[in-house]
């Protein structure tokens, strides 16, 4: 069933349809609002304004543009992530210089827990989390979230070519890091 069809069965009173809508996205949107925040209560609080504001919006007769319930979803959730940054940490976007700077210093050979995939996978965050914040948000969105460059493009006012531009220059700059750190993945 698309997600228009659930939205109308939604607003015609079948309360399944939206828990339906929540239950085959909501992974999808925590980890990339988690990604953001980087607080497990943060990112759950977030979670659930994301869908208090898609009801409201939905009751007040607003829906998703031609159906697209997550870039809908992941639009609040950039928003609700970009406000609670300015308002806790006065930071743009994603985080200040000076926790990149400490995630800067953390060595390369720090022993994490887990092996193989988990361990590449810390590994590999620890590195995005030193892109830039236009680098970085891009890659979050298009990784943990899932979302198209098209999609990416909308999320983030920018053109396709811009966003395809700057997940080129994020790769390239991981790849740099990699080669820096001397970071070898499992």
């Amino acid at each position: 069933m698309t997600d228009e069809k659930l939205i109308q069965f939604y607003l015609n009173g079948d309360p399944n349809a939206l828990a339906t809508l929540v239950e085959l996205y909501k992974d999808r949107v925590y980890r990339s609002i988690y990604s953001i925040v980087q607080d497990k209560y943060v990112a759950e609080e977030i979670f659930h304004e994301v869908f208090i504001r898609i009801i409201d919006n939905l009751m007040a007769g607003k829906t998703a543009e031609e159906g697209n319930f997550l870039q809908w979803a992941m639009k609040l959730a950039y928003g609700l992530c970009v406000e609670h940054t300015r308002k806790v940490n006065r930071a743009i976007v994603l985080g200040t210089n000076h926790a990149k700077e400490s995630m800067a210093a953390i060595p390369a050979s720090v022993n994490r827990t887990g092996t193989g995939y988990h361990e590449s996978h810390g590994k590999i965050k620890n590195m995005i989390d030193m892109l830039p914040d236009e680098q970085r948000e891009v890659m979050v969105l298009n990784h943990y979230a899932g979302l198209s460059f098209k999609e990416i493009s909308e999320t983030l006012h920018c053109s396709l070519n811009s966003a395809l531009d700057t997940m080129k220059f994020g790769l390239n700059n991981l790849q740099k890091l990699m080669i820096e750190k001397e970071i070898v993945l499992q």
